[in-house]
């Protein structure tokens, strides 16, 4: 009897904890390309988000609209993610991904995912930058659109190394996504843990008898 009602608290408890679910912060990648500019003589570049109120996020997947001038000129980018500074990206907090300038197209603007090797945690109401710098020389162009319609674009900023940082408003944001996983908060994780605990010991004592 002990064993059953074990496993219907731990089944309750697992039906009644919040799911990790994947949430978009940033996206303006179907937006009309209306420009572009290149790693090598504006970056790094990079464009900011922000998480919002929603705590326990963990970063899972950046995306970026990329093109290179020339397959003629190889080498590697490098995307991070910096914490807000004074003005514009500031601190690095996490070096994402490197590419070769070799894997990404000379014919047109294409969609390039870049996934942390393990989650990255944000915290909540707080900016961050995605920037992508030239590791080593390339042709690599990072495309820009006007259009603020997209998820949590309008309220962004964007920076280069020739203008600075700007409100998305006033100089047009590089085009990208932002994708976060939102994760069960600790104390649940704890309450599911503690239901399977008393799970484990009652079937412990059942196998003494």
């Amino acid at each position: 009897m002990r064993f059953l009602l074990s496993l219907l608290l731990t089944a309750t408890l697992a039906a009644t904890m919040p799911a990790a679910h994947a949430d978009t912060l940033f996206d303006n990648l179907g937006a009309r390309r209306d420009g572009a500019d290149p790693l090598l003589s504006y970056g790094p570049l990079a464009d900011s988000f922000s998480t919002g109120a929603q705590a326990n996020l963990v970063l899972t997947q950046v995306t970026a609209l990329l093109k290179s001038d020339s397959a003629g000129v190889v080498g590697d980018l490098r995307i991070n993610l910096r914490a807000d500074g004074a003005s514009g990206p500031g601190a690095l907090l996490s070096t994402l991904a490197t590419l070769s300038s070799a894997a990404v197209s000379t014919q047109d603007f294409a969609a390039y995912t870049f996934t942390p090797s393990s989650g990255i945690q944000l915290a909540a109401g707080t900016t961050y930058w995605i920037q992508i710098e030239a590791a080593s020389p390339n042709a690599i162009e990072w495309s820009w659109s006007g259009d603020l319609s997209g998820t949590g674009v309008a309220a962004g900023a964007n920076y280069n190394a020739l203008f600075g940082a700007n409100p998305n408003a006033a100089l047009a944001p590089y085009q990208m996504s932002v994708t976060v996983q939102a994760v069960p908060e600790p104390a649940s994780l704890a309450l599911m843990l503690g239901g399977v605990g008393v799970l484990v010991a009652a079937r412990t004592a059942r196998s003494k008898r």
